[in-house]
This record gives structure tokens, C-alpha cells and sequence, in this order.
């Protein structure tokens, strides 16, 4: 039964068809793909769209839709998905095991900026079949980007330091790009950090920020509250 529908698929790739079977084991993917196709395309989604502080579709996505914790090519396979939506960060060895089955992979990239963030919104509606949900999408993006940069216009850049238990986001990084657009100057970028880094709670301490921003992860706050310099 796999082994038919494996084939079905690897045909109707190779005939350039829309995919109407679109497994997403990215979140960012989970919640862009609802707004560009209709949900009974979709026959998997990442576990995390269910997490509150963590996604922004909590509630929307079908109870019996299949969730995913990780990549799980066996299980994937059973589902015949025709497009499986991975992570920049996917592992090597299990896309060339989706590569040699046949089934077609589309990877969400740069998703360290808003302007990648914008490029992948684009990328993914080209790779279901839904360019103008996805032009009409980014249209509202570049709306919300540039009336919140009409607000904050003038305004003081209160220095922002994103913590998360001994961690910080530096340059080139989703929090960060979100903290500068929000009218914030990024801390841990201003001291030399790129990408999700470690900091001590003594460097935190030294750079001095105006403003420590935390995630609702359990203990976090915690965490923070209890560290003597913090």
C-alpha cells in the first residue's frame, strides 16, 4: 500500500502537480500553510502548534490531524504525503532518506529576519500552488511592518536583552530581528553575540539593559529572579 502510493507521488512530481497531500514539520510552515491552502490539504503538522507561548495557531489546527515531535520518515510515509515542508536545520540523513523516496521536500530557510521570513512566506506559497494567498499575505506583513515603524518613530530605544535560562539571541536572529523592529536595540547583538548563544548572568549584569525580555517557559522568570546579580 506504501509502496503504490510512493509511486502515485513520485509521478505526480514528476508531472509538476500542485501537491494536495502537504506534510509540515515546521512550525513557522504549520502556521503560514493555513492561511495558503485549505486544511484538508494538510496531512501533518508539527506538535508545537498546539503550545501556547510557542504558536500562533493554537486552536486552529484539527484534533485528528496527525502531530509530529520529530522527524519520523516510517510514520511520515504511511501518511503519502506528495510535499513534505522541513527545517533549515533538518537532519542531513533523514532528507536524503525522504530524497530516495521519492517524495518531494521543500526546506523554509532564513528564518533569522524579517526579510528572510518575508522570502520564505513567498518560497512556500511557489511550492504549493498558492502565489497570490502568499503575495496577499506578505502585502499585510509589509503593512503592519511599516505602520508599527510610523508609531515608533522618534521614539527612545529602550536596550532590550532577551534571556531564557543562560541564554541569549544575538545577531541574525528571529528574537533579535523582532526586538530592533520593535523599537528596541538588541543587547546581546550590541555585545558581540550572533545566532542563539550562551550568556553568563555576570555579562548580562555588565551590559546593563533597560529591559529583560523572557519567554513563558516554566522557570524562566523563576530562573531570573533567583540569580543574585539578575
Amino acid at each position: 500500500m506504501i509502496a503504490a502510493a510512493a509511486t502515485i507521488l513520485v509521478l505526480a512530481a514528476a508531472a509538476g502537480a500542485v501537491p494536495q497531500r502537504i506534510a509540515s514539520l515546521n512550525l513557522a510552515a504549520d502556521e503560514v500553510l493555513l492561511d495558503l491552502v485549505p486544511a484538508r490539504r494538510l496531512v501533518a503538522v508539527t506538535a508545537q502548534g498546539d503550545e501556547k507561548g510557542m504558536s500562533n495557531v493554537v486552536g486552529r489546527l484539527a484534533p485528528a490531524l496527525p502531530r509530529f515531535f520529530r522527524a519520523d520518515l516510517e510514520r511520515l510515509l504511511a501518511l503519502a504525503p506528495d510535499l513534505v515542508v522541513v527545517s533549515e536545520y533538518t537532519d542531513p540523513d533523514f532528507l536524503r532518506l525522504l530524497e530516495r523516496s521519492g517524495i518531494r521536500a521543500h526546506r523554509m530557510q532564513g528564518l533569522h529576519s524579517l526579510a528572510g521570513y518575508r522570502a520564505a512566506i513567498l518560497a512556500l506559497g511557489d511550492a504549493v500552488g498558492a502565489p497570490d494567498r502568499a503575495q496577499a499575505m506578505v502585502a499585510r506583513f509589509d503593512a503592519s511592518l511599516a505602520g508599527l515603524a510610523r508609531q515608533l518613530a522618534g521614539a527612545p530605544r529602550p536596550r532590550v536583552l532577551y534571556w531564557a535560562s543562560g541564554m541569549s539571541a544575538g545577531a541574525d536572529t528571529a528574537i533579535g530581528a523582532l526586538i530592533d523592529c520593535a523599537g528596541g536595540t538588541n543587547v546581546a547583538a550590541e555585545i558581540g553575540l550572533t545566532g542563539i548563544a550562551p550568556i553568563s548572568a555576570e555579562r548580562a549584569f555588565l551590559a546593563d539593559p533597560d529591559r529583560v525580555l523572557i519567554g513563558v517557559w516554566p522557570g524562566v522568570r523563576e530562573s531570573l529572579a533567583a540569580d543574585p546579580l539578575l
